[in-house]
């Protein structure tokens, strides 16, 4: 078993660890060295969900059922959580641990409709993304906006929702994720907020053509 498993492992005794993955920007494709090392851990023996930093890494730890509610978008979770369901996308590249025994629970919860995940993710962000604008229009976390933004594009010319950014989102994203803390972020102040609203109005028309 890994360090970290251990680490785990001793900080919640009396609890089975279903599954470590990596989550944030490993998960996204979009980490350098200065990036965090979120971890996305599930517990059986364990109730609601915590975040923990541990060592250099910062654990979002979550109970069996609490995991499973936030892959199906229940608004039991909250939607910062909601919002980073996509983090499973790039499993097969972030994972750590698997539990043979959630082996199967997993790929339950990685067999999706792509049009109902990119609506219900959507929603999400548009949840937690206005809230943290309204509080500060220059967190680094509105580089998620492009980022949604994009992977609609590409669930428009594909119809696969998945953690590919198209042009000019990418170098948007990018941008802003790497400055959000100068004077280049405020270039991108009127755009976040005219494509959190581009969100919004496409998840309306999606529903009310009868494709949501």
């Amino acid at each position: 078993m890994s360090d970290l498993y251990n680490m785990i492992e001793g900080v919640f005794p009396n609890t089975e660890i279903l599954l470590i993955y990596y989550g944030g920007s490993i998960a996204y494709g979009l980490d350098n060295n200065s990036s965090d090392k979120d971890v996305t851990v599930v517990l059986d023996g364990f109730r609601g969900n915590l975040h923990i930093t541990l060592g250099e890494y910062d654990l979002f730890v979550f109970a069996k059922d609490r995991f499973i509610q936030r892959q199906q978008f229940d608004e039991s979770i909250i939607a910062y959580h909601r919002a980073a369901a996509d983090n499973v996308m790039s499993i097969e590249r972030t994972l750590i641990y698997i539990n043979p025994l959630f082996q199967e629970t997993l790929d339950q919860l990685l067999v999706y409709d792509d049009k109902e995940f990119m609506l219900n993710h959507i929603a999400a962000e548009l949840e937690y993304g206005r809230m943290r604008f309204d509080v500060n229009t220059n967190f680094k976390s509105h580089y998620h906006v492009f980022r949604i933004r994009g992977m609609v594009d590409h669930y428009e010319k594909t119809g696969k929702y998945e953690l590919v950014v198209e042009e000019p989102w990418f170098t948007k994203m990018m941008d802003f994720k790497n400055n959000w803390d100068n004077e280049i972020a405020q270039n991108y102040v009127e755009e976040i907020k005219d494509q959190l609203d581009y969100l919004e109005n496409y998840r309306n028309e999606m529903i009310q053509n009868g494709l949501g």
